[in-house]
């Protein structure tokens, strides 16, 4: 495969036409492309003089080398496998559907069992019949020191980290602020910010809601659908539709993505090779 430094204006559009074949799957890498080429990691494409047909992506995202890929044939996946090999990383998180995911175990003769995320994408008729009423506000966090807290907050309970070097990790102030800039938001009940969610990987026609999060204290008054209408409503008025993941052990989060009426688009996974 051939690593790409620059991006021309031809390059990046044939890229980004066979991105758009799989949209919904590859919205992080699109966005990337679109708003962000500078800033991109390493890609690496097999093209033919006309088209691109097999792209692998890696970034490190201050945890892990969070590595993305699509492809159009069993040689070209058996491509992207070898250069996974060659990139040495410590710590490399696979992403990518989990038939895809079972297929790079399968050429390493990885022997694990894998537990998928459902990828969801949301029936905007379905929603607009479903009666919604807010007993919470939404909005966006600013870069201030008491959002950043609460977001560095919320950020380590997401992520469940418990030693004093996972907190410190995951609550990076350069990482944090990072993700604010592109849009962290909080919800206020009885004006207290109690949870979070951002946005991920917005295309032309869909934008992935993640790291939804409600402090456990707040939990069980119905605040966790509530902040997903919020995003579903921002996501409607950016006229795209709303696609979101979750573990397939969240029956909790299942329950209420699909009463709002997400429906199943898919399953995906996110393994560590090493």
């Amino acid at each position: 495969m051939k690593k790409i430094s620059i991006i021309t204006d031809c390059l990046k559009k044939k890229i980004l036409e066979f991105l758009y074949c799989d949209e919904i799957y590859n919205a992080i890498l699109i966005e990337l492309i679109q708003n962000n080429p500078d800033n991109l990691g390493e890609l690496y494409i097999n093209e033919t003089e006309e088209v691109v047909i097999d792209v692998l992506h890696t970034k490190n995202d201050g945890n892990s080398d969070l590595t993305n890929f699509s492809y159009t044939s069993k040689d070209g996946l058996k491509d992207i496998v070898c250069k996974i090999k060659g990139l040495n990383s410590e710590k490399t998180l696979l992403a990518g559907k989990l038939e895809d995911i079972n297929s790079i175990f399968k050429i390493l003769a990885y022997k694990k069992t894998i537990t998928p995320n459902i990828f969801y994408k949301l029936n905007i008729e379905k929603y607009k019949n479903i009666p919604m009423k807010f007993q919470s506000k939404i909005r966006l966090a600013n870069l201030g020191s008491k959002d950043l807290e609460k977001v560095k907050q919320f950020t380590a309970c997401f992520f469940e980290a418990e030693t004093e070097e996972e907190i410190k990790t995951i609550t990076n102030t350069e990482k944090i602020l990072a993700k604010m800039k592109t849009g962290v938001y909080l919800l206020e009940y009885k004006n207290n910010p109690i949870g979070m969610a951002r946005f991920i990987g917005k295309t032309n026609n869909f934008a992935e809601i993640t790291s939804v999060y409600i402090d456990k204290a707040y939990r069980n008054k119905g605040l966790g659908k509530e902040i997903i209408g919020h995003m579903i409503e921002l996501t409607i008025q950016q006229k795209k539709t709303p696609v979101l993941a979750t573990s397939i052990s969240n029956i909790a989060a299942m329950k209420v993505y699909e009463s709002m009426g997400f429906e199943r688009y898919g399953e995906y996974a996110f393994e560590f090779l090493n």
